[in-house]
């Protein structure tokens, strides 16, 4: 998923920081110098490139890095392997499933030495192929629910639902309010954003966070009832005007703030995006039966073609240590997959919050980033045309989608 954060808050990273078992990971050069590409862009890049600068002074690497919008990261890159060709010495991939495809075609250097499980809040498995462990997680996206600005709710006096009768009431009465356009936000990229709020009303249902899982696992078939009735329920969102014009996602973030779209589902980078003028008046609510929250990782992979594979490892290695997200995390709008960085970098009180929160709740992986393609374009595409065509049958939608999945589930 291609994100375009902006900066709110920029702190300078505390204290010296010392990297452990740098020394292990190959002995590179200082001299070394290597490429990542990633699809950080904009002010999201300047955040990730305070963490190279942080890299390179631990290490003496030279780190150069190229981004990519999502597409284009995910089609140059299989082009360039199957090709033998590394795209650039350190990919990260926004997709386990994408990941297991590569270790299992050969295209990866296995990289579990480099982090260990009780020391990030994700597991080997996810990315290992028969026992291999192909990618490292950095940070992690979490997508709460709808996010909202106080002020607004207290001018109106609108309240956060307790259920999901309450959430049409509040739809109904945000969509009276002079000057809205419509009470929740359509965010576009390739797909994505419509991706995540589609999950949260399967989330809903009972048992969602099993049926996530068990439909990314291929327990579960995308004609379940209750995946119907989740598109059911945003067909009758669309229906009732409650949905807004799809646009660019960052340029719905523009609207969202100027109180035109007044509830937005994204993640948690949404703090820190540059259209947010005070990241004091925001908060979030999930949605209405919901005990279950999206967690999403960026996975740094080593391609198999580089001739700098000891280089590119020490790279990783620092990158996803604690002191290397720290950076990132004192920033803003980053939740960190290493366990060991401190509650103190937050410097947002909603950031502190929220990984609270999916402390408390169940935290399931995004659907289609876990299964990848031919899944997730097919998802993409079929919400993509839900949204033009609100009206349209539900039923062939889920069952086109059921095949992808069996066949993706299939590879």
């Amino acid at each position: 998923m291609q994100f375009d954060r902006r900066e709110v808050l920029r702190t300078t990273a505390g204290g010296a920081a010392v990297l452990i078992g740098l020394g292990s990971v190959g002995g590179a050069s200082a001299q070394d110098s290597i490429s990542v590409t990633a699809v950080w862009t904009d002010d999201e890049e300047a955040d990730f490139l305070a963490v190279v600068d942080h890299v390179e002074e631990e290490t003496g690497l030279e780190i150069s890095y190229e981004p990519r919008d999502t597409e284009t990261l995910l089609t140059s890159t299989l082009m360039d392997y199957e090709a033998g060709v590394a795209t650039a010495d350190v990919v990260v991939l926004p997709t386990e499933g994408r990941v297991r495809r590569d270790g299992a075609a050969g295209h990866l250097e296995p990289l579990g030495d480099l982090w260990s499980e009780d020391e990030y809040s994700t597991d080997h498995d996810t990315v290992a192929v028969d026992g291999e462990v192909y990618a490292a997680p950095f940070g992690m996206d979490l997508k709460p629910g709808f996010w909202y600005r106080p002020s607004f709710f207290d001018e109106h006096d609108l309240e956060e639902p307790d259920d999901y009768d309450a959430f049409l009431e509040l739809l109904a009465e945000i969509d009276g309010i002079e000057d809205v356009e419509a009470p929740l936000a359509s965010g576009n990229g390739d797909g994505w954003p419509l991706s995540d709020v589609t999950e949260a009303f399967i989330l809903r249902q009972d048992d969602g966070h099993q049926l996530q899982r068990d439909l990314i696992e291929g327990d579960a078939e995308f004609t379940d009832e209750r995946v119907v009735t989740a598109f059911e329920e945003l067909q009758e969102l669309h229906l009732e005007g409650y949905f807004s014009e799809l646009r660019d996602f960052g340029i719905q973030y523009e609207f969202f703030w100027a109180n035109e779209t007044p509830l937005y589902f994204m993640g948690s980078w949404t703090p820190a995006f540059g259209a947010i003028e005070d990241p004091e008046d925001l908060d979030y609510f999930m949605l209405p039966g919901t005990e279950a929250m999206v967690s999403s990782i960026n996975w740094f992979t080593v391609p198999a073609y580089t001739e700098s594979t000891d280089a590119a490892r020490e790279a990783v290695e620092s990158i996803i240590s604690p002191d290397g997200q720290q950076v990132w995390t004192e920033r803003g709008g980053f939740v960190p997959s290493s366990l060991e960085v401190s509650e103190d970098a937050y410097e947002l009180d909603i950031m502190r919050d929220l990984t609270e929160q999916a402390d408390e709740v169940e935290l399931v992986p995004d659907l289609d980033d876990a299964l990848g393609d031919p899944f997730q374009a097919e998802f993409w595409s079929q919400l993509l045309g839900l949204w033009a065509e609100p009206d349209r049958d539900v039923q062939p939608i889920v069952e086109s989608l059921d095949g992808v999945l069996q066949d993706t589930v299939g590879e």
